[in-house]
């Protein structure tokens, strides 16, 4: 949870907006505060879908339908309202993880509560296609792991999204690596296509990989619709389930009730389903949800209709009345002059203060390094080699004596360029090296024991842009700032943004490659719904 922003909502419907729980291809999520004290997990829609009436006629349609769904692993859907100036859905909040956050943080799930996890969620897609929904978009991220099992959300409301409003802005419904091949080729889709997402769902929860690999969507997409998914880490046990799942031709995947059949009695039993890193993530969500539920909020009431004010009485007179004689003016009391008008600061509270984003030093996420030290150091010996062997060329011929006093004076500001360029090539060596790491609380620029804190709340867009050694990560804050240069980290304007690490310097073509590569799969991971793909 981070605390709302001044640019969000503070009320939606008749909720009371607590917090923000994440960005999607919808808009943003957040929690909410029933005037009764239920808590749920708030949707509002992107001003940009909500201009478009197809889109909200579909929005209609689906949300009823998903409003229908019952099940016991699915999120309910309890409130909806299309016809708001932004669109708006409510469901049950589930206090845990997303299983992509799950198996990101703590590793591959055990065979035992993968086995509850595909009983769970294929009893959720029964509840779903008997609803005559298709998810369309089943991925680790749309999946929670409750305290007493697996919880499905965004169920129907996807196929509102298949309209012009995406596609006109050069975007996909979906997850590269989860679609089924329906999907990627343009065929029909129907049940069978969210049991083969299923399937590639519980291969990334057993392996924390997907069966596809994790290469670029372009590779993705033409591994799934002709490549064979890699099993080979996958417990045996489960093995021949997943693979029919992954079978191309959705004639030939089980359905979720053949499923359950094959799994057995696997569903999962009590608060003991998941491992206890993972239970105590959980415990730690419920602590928070009770924690900001009942936080004291300036509550701001809904809009209530204005009463019609009665007209004042009119007296009427027969005879002008003389007017009251005013009091005698009393001189205003003089005002002193300040030497400086000085804005007052409004003072941080506590709870103000422990609201604020951070960014853990110790949360799980790859880490980034600029290098280059070997080719420093590499390059001042050469400096230094060439000056020795000049000054003794020098000194053993006699030069000074036999040239011209142009070409000493030549020769000694070479000898000085040489020795500068050495001096710098040593202090880059020495300088330690500038760290990126990226995890699910946002970024942390570091270097000799400084750091820098970018909580994802705080961006609005962040992609990779440059090539070659000018290969750099640029963020756009939502608040429109940049962010500005220390004296241990430079940041560089680009575009309304800034550059704030640079990937160019990392080490040669190969390894800027390969950093490069492994950036924009950390950001499509962890900056959801923030990470652009198509900035250049």
């Amino acid at each position: 949870m981070q605390p709302l922003l001044g640019s969000d909502p503070s009320r939606i419907g008749d909720y009371r907006l607590l917090a923000r729980l994440g960005r999607g291809a919808m808009g943003g999520v957040y929690l909410g505060r029933s005037r009764g004290g239920r808590v749920v997990a708030v949707k509002v829609i992107r001003p940009d879908l909500a201009e478009d009436a197809e889109f909200r006629e579909r929005f209609r349609r689906e949300a009823l339908a998903a409003r229908s769904v019952g099940g016991f692993w699915t999120a309910a859907v309890v409130h909806a309202d299309p016809d708001a100036e932004q669109p708006w859905l409510a469901t049950e909040y589930v206090p845990g993880p997303t299983l992509h956050q799950a198996v990101v943080d703590h590793g591959p799930l055990p065979e035992a509560t993968v086995r509850s996890l595909a009983a769970g969620l294929a009893e959720a897609l029964i509840a779903i296609h008997r609803a005559n929904l298709v998810h369309r978009d089943l991925k680790p991220a749309n999946v929670l792991l409750g305290p007493d099992g697996p919880r499905v959300i965004d169920f129907g409301i996807s196929r509102a999204m298949t309209g012009k409003s995406l596609t006109a802005t050069g975007m996909f419904l979906g997850t590269p690596g989860f679609f089924s091949p329906e999907q990627t080729l343009g065929t029909e889709i129907g049940p069978p296509s969210d049991v083969f997402s299923l399937g590639a769902m519980l291969v990334f929860a057993a392996t924390g990989t997907g069966p596809f690999g994790e290469e670029s969507t372009a590779a993705l997409l033409y591994r799934v619709a002709h490549a064979e998914p890699d099993l080979l880490r996958v417990p045996a046990g489960l093995r021949p389930l997943l693979a029919a799942c992954l079978a191309k031709n959705p004639a030939a995947r089980p359905t979720p009730s053949a499923m359950l059949d094959q799994l057995g009695e696997s569903s999962p039993q009590g608060s003991q389903w998941l491992p206890p890193a993972i239970t105590d993530v959980i415990a730690q969500h419920a602590t928070q949800l009770q924690q900001t539920a009942n936080a004291a909020l300036p509550d701001t009431p809904p809009p209530q209709p204005v009463a019609a004010q009665p007209k004042p009485v009119t007296r009427a007179y027969t005879q002008a009345q003389p007017a009251p004689a005013a009091p005698p003016a009393q001189p205003a009391p003089p005002v002193p002059v300040r030497d400086k008008i000085v804005p007052a600061r409004p003072k941080q509270t506590a709870q103000q203060a422990l609201a604020l984003p951070r960014v853990r030093k110790d949360s799980p996420g790859p880490v980034f390094a600029t290098g280059g030290r070997v080719r420093a150091a590499l390059s001042a010996l050469a400096c230094l080699l060439i000056v020795f062997g000049v000054n003794r060329l020098y000194e053993n011929y006699d030069l000074g004596s036999r040239v011209s006093t142009e070409l000493v004076g030549v020769f000694r500001l070479g000898t000085l360029l040489l020795i500068i360029s050495a001096i710098w090539s040593i202090g880059r060596m020495l300088l330690p090296s500038l760290q990126l790491k990226i995890n699910s609380d946002g970024l942390l620029v570091s270097r000799m024991g400084l750091s820098r804190e970018i909580p994802w709340s705080q961006i609005q867009r962040i992609g990779v842009v440059g090539t070659g050694k000018r290969t750099s990560l640029a963020v756009w804050l939502a608040d429109g700032t940049t962010p500005g240069s220390r004296f241990w980290h430079r940041a560089r304007s680009y575009h309304g943004g800034a550059r704030i690490f640079p990937i160019g310097a990392t080490g040669g073509w190969l390894t800027r490659r390969q950093e490069a590569k492994r950036v924009r799969t950390a950001l499509a991971q962890y900056a959801t719904g923030r990470y652009d793909a198509r900035i250049l």
